[in-house]
């Protein structure tokens, strides 16, 4: 029950008088455009700057436990943050940028294409929304499970700022710095830059030294024009630079699996690594900050006011990222397989949208969406375990993808309590994929001079050959209905039937021609829900649920499959495998019990299962019922508690904070590999500040219980598993400075 109170966007109203002690208002713009949360007919929870401010979150993962039913994990496939982010047990753990991601992560309006990179740091975060259930309306393709929306501060004419230095575990150092001031009467300014540097969690047994330090660092400016009182002009640039050593991930074997049989490479226990600890690598690639992550993105806003509740805004978004990695994907002390992955992504956005507020019966969103994206990666394998001490395999691969869009949304009103909202999007997405293999090398050695034997792409059976590239299109409308009733002026009820769509694609690392070449189709989510959201006690207390039934048709699903007689031996498929069904209860709770005290928490509960699912999942060429299998980070039961605590002391303030936090048992793999598998989890953080005017001064803990869940586990059946463990228990202390 997360809904913690919120500041409304343009000011510090409250939904009851300051003598009352109520809550304050929520304002979200989930539907782009600006509504109390209370009046929105579906499942979201907000953070404002206000409850930011009190919280030390370092990325996107830390925002997970503000809503129910979220699960968000960095899958450390990859530099800067590779987001596993799922949403009623409906996301995506994959590194590869031909994967669409299923939830998606919106900052200033602005959509990002790829999971590299959706670990946004919370830098100026001013507002956070969790949108649950599928958003294909006003966000379109690839936001099934829902949308993470951030919202940064807006430049300011007065000279306002906020500088933070922390200390915490692991020697790490974190700054983050804020300005805004104005330049002209009409012309405003704010520049944010940040800097951390951390020893991380890891250490490296095989070359005894910590195994994940890292250097982050970014700059951003926004300028904000406002001519007119009608119009507004905003351009803002930010610049990101991560150098680190490539992830940590642990090897995990059974007896029967390669690398334990051929090269004793064995886990003590069944779900322990080679090392018999968690937190104890024991790779051999380089460490020395290697590994490089590089983002530019720049976002130009116009938005006019024509008068009679109308606002013309159009949105231009641009997006670049560079990375570099050689990574050590068998987590042993010998070359059995890694990977140097150096990839690049760009995509331009294009939105143009009028938008009708007021009190009126009618208000409404209707525009236009364009999107154009291009990848390419550079991918060469180093395989130690196909037979000689090293061989070496390269491909390209290069994927682009155009979808144009036009959405409605709109409200009317057919009595004072009782409302009808409609919407529908159309998308037509065209992608292209061209995949071509390099010429594979073996060496007599490990080292990687001089090789014994050449095998050019032309002559090696299994290799891709491509003269020109494949395409595919797809085109699908995405409706929306809702209908509510105010029961009283702070009781509200409302049904929901919405649907989602995430595109279809090529395969992003295939070995074979055919998976290369042949298409898998989209999948669509239809959200069947009933909630209600609620005030009383004189505000005090808010409580919101739904209760939903998500259906799933040509549900994608990615295989990792034997090919005989290529480089690697084994290729990984998207295929679109099954269906499914995801019901669940979801509860917002916000209790303000004294002018000190308040309380929140939220409860998800999910029952997600396969239907009517038969394919070769063990890969022997016969399809078999697959309904058995549980769908992966799906757990039944979300839950959280937290306490704020705010009291008079001395000259300051007193400030106390805790929030428990509780995921339950579930699957990582697809298959359900056992020595994978999550059990249930207490993520317990606190935090208690004193602040005098302008500074404060905290100490906080994370995961004070200390728990070792994995953030990702993948299987390579019959070779070896891999995973990599969540952050242990930390402390640090943070000194805050506002003007």
């Amino acid at each position: 029950m997360a809904a913690i109170p919120a500041r409304a966007a343009d000011a510090e109203k409250t939904a009851a008088s300051e003598t009352d002690q109520g809550l304050q208002e929520i304002v979200v713009t989930a539907r782009k455009r600006s509504e109390n949360l209370q009046t929105v007919s579906a499942s979201i929870s907000a953070l404002s700057a206000g409850a930011l401010a009190k919280r030390f979150d370092s990325d996107v993962r830390d925002f997970a436990n503000s809503s129910p039913n979220v699960l968000i994990d960095d899958t450390q496939q990859g530099p800067g943050g590779v987001a596993a982010i799922y949403i009623r047990g409906v996301g995506v753990a994959d590194v590869e940028k031909s994967v669409d991601p299923a939830v998606g992560v919106v900052i200033d309006d602005v959509y990002i294409g790829q999971s590299s990179g959706s670990l946004l740091k919370a830098i100026d975060v001013d507002r956070v929304e969790v949108l649950r259930g599928p958003q294909g309306t006003t966000f379109g393709r690839n936001a099934t499970g829902g949308v993470i929306n951030l919202a940064r501060s807006r430049p300011t004419q007065d000279l306002t700022g906020k500088v933070r230095a922390t200390y915490s575990s692991f020697d790490t150092v974190d700054l983050q710095g804020v300005v805004s001031f104005g330049l002209a009467q009409n012309v405003a300014l704010k520049v944010t830059g940040a800097y951390n540097t951390s020893d991380g969690y890891i250490y490296n047994i095989t070359q005894h030294q910590p195994g994940q330090k890292s250097d982050f660092r970014s700059i951003g400016a926004q300028l904000l024009l406002t001519p007119t009182s009608d119009l507004e002009v905003s351009v803002s640039y930010d610049h990101q630079l991560t150098r680190q050593d490539p992830p940590q991930v642990m090897a995990l074997t059974k007896p029967t699996d390669l690398f334990c049989a051929a090269y004793n490479y064995c886990s003590p226990q069944p779900d322990q690594t080679i090392t018999g600890n968690r937190y104890v690598s024991a790779g051999n690639a380089p460490l020395n900050k290697n590994a490089r992550f590089k983002l530019d993105m720049a976002i130009g806003k116009i938005k006019y006011d024509m008068g009679n509740d109308l606002q013309l805004q159009y949105i231009l978004g641009y997006l670049r990222t560079d990375e570099s990695v050689n990574q050590d994907f068998d987590g042993t002390p010998e070359t059995l397989y890694h990977t140097d992955r150096p990839a690049r992504w760009h995509q331009i956005t294009n939105e143009l949208r009028l938008a009708k507020g007021g009190s009126g019966p009618l208000t409404f969103v209707v525009g236009g969406y364009y999107w154009d994206s291009k990848y390419t990666i550079d991918l060469k394998n180093y395989i130690g375990f196909a037979g000689p001490p090293l061989l070496t395999s390269a491909q390209e691969v290069t994927q682009t993808t155009k979808s144009y869009a036009a959405f409605f949304e709109g409200d009317y009103k057919l009595t004072d309590k009782l409302k009808l909202s409609v919407g529908g999007r159309y998308t037509h997405d065209k992608k292209t994929s061209f995949v071509n293999d390099g010429t594979i090398y073996i060496y007599g050695t490990l080292n990687e001079v001089n090789p014994i034997e050449t095998i050019a792409p032309s002559l090696a059976g299994g290799s891709i050959v491509m003269t020109q590239p494949v395409e595919a299109s797809w085109s699908k409308f995405t409706p929306k209905v809702s209908l509510s009733y105010n029961v009283t002026r702070d009781v509200m009820t409302y049904a929901l039937w919405s649907r989602g769509y995430r595109g279809g694609g090529f395969n992003g690392r295939p070995a074979t021609l055919s998976a290369a070449s042949t298409p898998y189709n989209p999948e669509t989510l239809d959200n069947y829900e009933l909630g209600f959201k609620s005030e009383f006690l004189d505000h005090k207390i808010r409580l919101n649920a739904a209760a939903y039934l998500m259906k799933y048709k040509d549900m994608q699903q990615d295989l990792d499959v034997p090919a005989p007689g290529t480089s690697t031996g084994r290729e990984n498929r998207t295929i679109n495998a099954s269906e499914a069904d995801l019901k669940g209860v979801e509860v917002d709770l916000t209790a303000r019990v004294t002018s000190n005290l308040t309380l929140s928490g939220n409860l998800g509960y999910l029952d997600a299962k396969y239907k009517n699912f038969f394919g070769d999942i063990y890969s022997t060429g016969t399809p078999v019922d697959a309904t058995f299998l549980k769908i992966r980070r799906a757990p039944k039961l979300t839950w959280d508690l937290g306490a704020a605590y705010e009291a008079e002391f001395g000259p300051g303030k007193v400030l106390i904070n805790a929030e428990l936090h509780y995921i339950g048992a579930h699957e990582l793999t697809f298959l359900n590999n056992p020595n994978l598998r999550n059990g249930s989890q207490y993520l317990l953080d606190a935090s208690a500040s004193y602040k005098i005017k302008n500074t404060m001064i905290s100490v906080y803990g994370k995961n004070l219980v200390n728990e070792d869940g994995w953030t990702i586990g993948y299987d390579v059946q019959h070779v070896w598993s891999y995973a990599a463990p969540r952050q242990p228990r930390s402390w640090g202390v943070a000194i805050t400075q506002n003007f």
